[in-house]
This record gives structure tokens, C-alpha cells and sequence, in this order.
């Protein structure tokens, strides 16, 4: 990979830098910007992706209901600000109230309402600590981290700019949202 403009002095590069990057052909990972710092990983796994369709299709059905705003799947960027920018977590939704941050032409603007990080091989730490951090200082209201490997969901939400553990399940539990009205879901229809 090779980044045309030069890094800054702290070693960091911006959104500028990260969007003129040189990706090899045939390279098919996926390259976020997070703290100045370019971030790859591998394409997700079969899992993952099975998790993802079956959670998009409880949005989907969710929304189509409640009619709230609107959810996104990766790839689709969203950009906090210059070095926390690129990001591509697996599944967002903006609410109706906030839809200002929707840009048809450059992904999301804004930190979005709520995000789900999906665990693939490789990727928990980035999802349990580099990810939530930035997620929890831009103030995304609520966070999910899925992990098909342990048929878990955890659900944080921000009380007092800081995240807190406001439901969780395993295996065939029931976990609900306190950004999304009236959501509950049981893990089974996710992880059977």
C-alpha cells in the first residue's frame, strides 16, 4: 500500500491522505482511517457475514414497522472527523431526527446513532477496545459488539459520555435497545 501525500509529523495522515492511498489491484481488504492511523483487515468470514443478513433482516423488518430512520451495511463509510474517517462498521442506523448526517454522496457525516461491530477472526480487540473507544468519544449513543464464536451480543450505551453495559445475551437470551423503541431480540433467530 502506498499513501501518496507524506505523513504528518505525529506519524499520523488525514482523510485527504487516506482517500489518495495506492491500493494494489487484486487486494481485496478493507482499509479504515481510525486516529490517524490506516487500519486493514481481511474481508469477513462466513459467520460473520450469516450474522450480518440475519441482523439486517431484524432492522429491516424492525424498521419497516416502526419507520424510526435508516439503517446501512458495510461497505459505507462514516466520517467522525479528519483521522477517524473511512470507518465501515458493519451495520448503523441513523435516526428520522438526525437523517442530516446521510450524504448520498459520501456515506455518513456524523457519528451515527448506533453502531454493530460484528467479531471476524482478527478483529476483537479493534472491535472491543479501538473501535469502541472512538465510537464512545464521538458519542455514538449506543454500540453493539456481536460475536458469532460465542453467540453473544453486548448492547452499550452512553450515560455520562461514557459507555455502560445496558443489555446483554448469549446463545438464546433476549437482548433489547435503548436507542430503538420497543426492539427485542432473541439471540436464537440470530445464531441458530
Amino acid at each position: 500500500m502506498i499513501v501518496k501525500k507524506s505523513k504528518a509529523a505525529n506519524g499520523k495522515i488525514t482523510w485527504a491522505d487516506f482517500r489518495d492511498m495506492d491500493i494494489p489491484e487484486g487486494d481485496t481488504s478493507v482499509y479504515e482511517l481510525i486516529n490517524g492511523q490506516i487500519v486493514k483487515r481481511s474481508s469477513p468470514n462466513s459467520p460473520h457475514q450469516r450474522v450480518s443478513f440475519k441482523l439486517s433482516g431484524h432492522f429491516f423488518n424492525y424498521n419497516k414497522k416502526k419507520k424510526v430512520g435508516e439503517f446501512f451495511a458495510a461497505p459505507f463509510d462514516v466520517y467522525l472527523d479528519e483521522e477517524n474517517a473511512g470507518i465501515q462498521p458493519d451495520l448503523l442506523f441513523v435516526s428520522k431526527e438526525r437523517s442530516f448526517i446521510v450524504h448520498d454522496n459520501n456515506g455518513i457525516v456524523g457519528a451515527p446513532d448506533l453502531v454493530v461491530e460484528i467479531i471476524s477472526k482478527g478483529s476483537g480487540d479493534k472491535d472491543r477496545a479501538i473501535k469502541r473507544d472512538v465510537y464512545e468519544r464521538f458519542a455514538v449513543k449506543e454500540y453493539w459488539i456481536v460475536d458469532p464464536l460465542y453467540k453473544s451480543i453486548e448492547v452499550y450505551r452512553m450515560e455520562n459520555n461514557r459507555y455502560v453495559l445496558f443489555s446483554y445475551a448469549e446463545d438464546k437470551g433476549i437482548i433489547t435497545s435503548s436507542v430503538l423503541p420497543d426492539f427485542k431480540l432473541n439471540l436464537k433467530k440470530i445464531f441458530e
